[in-house]
């Protein structure tokens, strides 16, 4: 094919160059004869010596005539100079005639790298990843994603431990010291979740993954459309998956604190050949210090997320500030059991001493589950508004928007 398309280039390139070797004899004899014609034309005509010494008038109409003939030579030949124009125009190849408008917008698409579609920025500085020397301290690695934890210099005891173990066991030891974080590093959870685990959440309420997606698209709604977001905590690439396939976003960022996530995610991806993987970033980041620039996603969703975050406050604050003004940021959690016969203010004292006294008991998991009073009051705390909150069972959907 691509021979194909090369020799008719050269054919028509060719036939434009044989085209144009038949003419030069033809135009350079026009421009001397139009110069010549050009000079007589603008010439100040001065009466003739014979006119003055008594010429008759009928050689005064003779010599109107012969300009009127000349003018008309003239015309003619501009025309038919500017036809032979336009024809050799019409023989050169479309792909040499293209607007420098549409030769700048295809440009301006192709060279655009991964860092600039996906607004990835320094964990450190937040600015964005523009020069060489910042996307070699943050390249994507070698089973390509972009690991985008800012590195803890700080010797602790598990870091020992992998850094002396071999590394097919190195997987099995978890970077995070909180109990949320670390369960979901485990390869044993990422190879379980969609095998069974994930299914279990519709004994809490969780209405299943094709309607949980559609409450998500529903909830980011048209602004987000054409724009690119972010699957927060994404698991096993779950949603992210659901989103790419949906066609509606400009890109999609699948990020989770967990390598054994991501790497499932991944291959998950790349298997489902319904989903258009060249439109998804993997990222491995802390939900607690984003790598993206300030106001720059399109929206952000977060399934079953929230309950494992180890810091809240700092993961919702930092969500807040990577949106732009105006789009929306939704999700869903576990939420504490109700008490029939209680009020709202009671169950929410009730889910807070749960909490707090399971928190202190040993073996306890880290997790968080939510009451919707304390939700709305966390989203609001760091900035959102018009927060709505939906429960059912002890399933929690909420969707707030930034102002």
């Amino acid at each position: 094919m691509t021979s194909f398309a090369t020799s008719t280039s050269l054919v028509a390139t060719e036939s434009s160059s044989s085209f144009l070797a038949r003419r030069p004899r033809r135009f350079a004899s026009s421009r001397r004869v139009l110069g010549a014609k050009s000079r007589l034309r603008h010439a100040k005509i001065e009466p003739s010596a014979s006119y003055a010494s008594g010429s008759t008038p009928d050689d005064d109409d003779d010599r109107k005539a012969d300009a009127e003939r000349e003018q008309q030579q003239e015309e003619g030949q501009q025309q038919q100079e500017e036809e032979e124009k336009e024809e050799i125009e019409n023989t050169i190849p479309a792909e040499f005639t293209d607007s420098k408008e549409e030769t700048s917008a295809s440009s301006s698409t192709s060279s655009k790298s991964p860092y600039q579609k996906y607004r990835l920025a320094s964990p450190i500085t937040f600015e964005p990843l523009e020069s060489e020397k910042d996307r070699r301290k943050y390249p994507m690695n070698e089973d390509g994603y972009f690991d985008l934890i800012a590195k803890n210099g700080v010797p602790s005891l598990d870091k020992l431990l992998r850094d002396v173990s071999p590394e097919p066991l190195k997987r099995f030891i978890p970077t995070s010291n909180a109990p949320g974080e670390a369960l979901f590093e485990s390869p044993f959870v990422s190879f379980a979740y969609e095998r069974g685990w994930r299914d279990n959440f519709k004994r809490s309420g969780f209405p299943g993954v094709k309607i949980e997606k559609e409450n998500a698209m529903d909830a980011l709604g048209e602004d987000a459309v054409g724009d690119v977001i972010l699957d927060c905590s994404c698991g096993s690439g779950l949603f992210t998956r659901e989103f790419a396939r949906s066609g509606k976003y400009d890109g999609v960022v699948a990020l989770d604190f967990s390598e054994s996530m991501i790497k499932e995610a991944m291959e998950r991806t790349q298997k489902d050949t319904s989903v258009p993987a060249d439109n998804i970033a993997f990222v491995k980041a802390d939900v607690g210090r984003l790598p993206f620039t300030n106001d720059s996603l399109g929206g952000v969703s977060a399934s079953a997320a929230i309950h494992c975050w180890p810091d809240v406050q700092s993961a919702c604050a930092e969500i807040f500030r990577v949106l732009k003004p105006g789009r929306v940021f939704t999700g869903t959690t576990f939420a504490t059991p109700n008490v029939p016969f209680l009020d709202d203010e009671q169950n929410r004292l009730l889910s807070t001493l749960s909490r707090d006294l399971s928190a202190r008991r040993p073996g306890t998991n880290g997790l968080r589950f939510w009451n919707s009073a304390d939700l709305r009051d966390q989203l609001q705390s760091v900035g959102f508004s018009d927060v709505t909150i939906l429960r059912e069972k002890d399933y929690l959907f909420w969707k707030a928007r930034k102002p």
